[in-house]
């Protein structure tokens, strides 16, 4: 009798944990980018230097940005890369890019404007208190922290028409707690986040996003 019952006990125990849910496994997986434009649709990409509409001391971010893009297009793009100074107009009319072309066909421009700024803010030290909590939250240390701010109005713009194909304005925020964080590093970080969704969207480059996977 106590075999037969000690039997049905582990039945139970191992029915009850085939039924119990396991902890959902976190996994990266690659998903293809979305890109307005069908694939083989420009051979050249010519990199204009970006209109810089906050000026910084120590940092031409116009320039150092334009850089930067045409390094990692140089590694993600099989065309040619070149550069270009910025135009003297802050809207070129479309004779403006025609002649820049050259009559090379399947060419197109990323041109634009980037502003980089950074501002102090104060936080609650140690994250949010419920509003019913016993302890008031006006009372709780605030620390302070700089956020770097990059937006960059980009365009980009055919060689053959001198209209502009696609238009879009990014924009990364970083935080830090160091309030001296200087202001190359917070571009160096805060263009690598934009030069990512750019390429999504220019070159369809694929993304990397996380997603859980239930198991039972």
């Amino acid at each position: 009798m106590r075999a037969r019952a000690f039997v049905i006990i582990a039945a139970g125990l191992a029915a009850g944990a085939a039924c119990r849910s396991l902890e959902p496994v976190l996994v990266h997986v690659d998903m293809p980018g979305v890109s307005p434009f069908p694939s083989g649709a420009f051979a050249e990409v010519v990199v204009t230097e970006f209109r810089n509409e906050a000026p910084l001391a120590d940092l031409d971010v116009g320039r150092d940005l334009q850089a930067y893009l045409a390094d990692g297009l140089r590694r993600a793009f099989r065309g040619t890369v070149s550069l270009r100074p910025r135009p003297d107009d802050d809207t070129p009319a479309p004779s403006y890019w025609k002649e820049a072309a050259g009559g090379r066909e399947r060419l197109v421009f990323l041109t634009g404007s980037v502003r980089l700024t950074s501002e102090v803010r104060k936080a609650l030290k140690g994250g949010k208190v419920p509003l019913d909590s016993p302890f008031d939250p006006a009372k709780r240390a605030l620390i302070e922290q700089i956020r770097w701010t990059l937006v960059v109005d980009l365009s980009v713009v055919s060689g053959e028409s001198g209209e502009v194909l696609f238009a879009k304005v990014f924009r990364e925020d970083r935080d830090y707690i160091d309030l001296e964080k200087p202001a190359d590093f917070a571009l160096s970080d805060t263009s690598a986040g934009f030069r990512d969704r750019l390429f999504q969207a220019f070159l369809g480059s694929p993304t990397i996003e996380k997603r859980s996977l239930l198991r039972r």
